[in-house]
């Protein structure tokens, strides 16, 4: 059996979870780099659209000064969950 492994993140909550794949790779340590920089960098870039937050009635949302230039990306990002490897087998 020959081993493959599926490179996907997920993000969502309850009605809108998706799943979605990144790509194939035959090597473990390629997709186990990319899965580690990924996350990496979703970390980063959501510490970074943190100063936009405002805490309100305990929900979190967009300040209202930031939301025609941020709203897109920093919605997107918080979307995003984290990004892992699945391994399949075929013959």
């Amino acid at each position: 059996m020959k081993k493959m492994y599926i490179v996907r993140y997920c993000g969502g909550s309850y009605d809108d979870w998706y799943e979605a794949n990144v790509f194939v790779t035959d090597k473990k340590t390629t997709a186990t780099k990319y899965v580690t920089k990924f996350n990496k960098m979703l970390k980063k870039w959501k510490a970074h659209y943190k100063q936009f937050e405002r805490k309100e009635l305990g929900m979190t949302w967009i300040k209202d000064e930031y939301v025609e230039q941020h709203f897109n990306r920093w919605n997107s990002l918080r979307n995003i969950n984290n990004c892992y490897w699945n391994e399949i087998e075929f013959r």
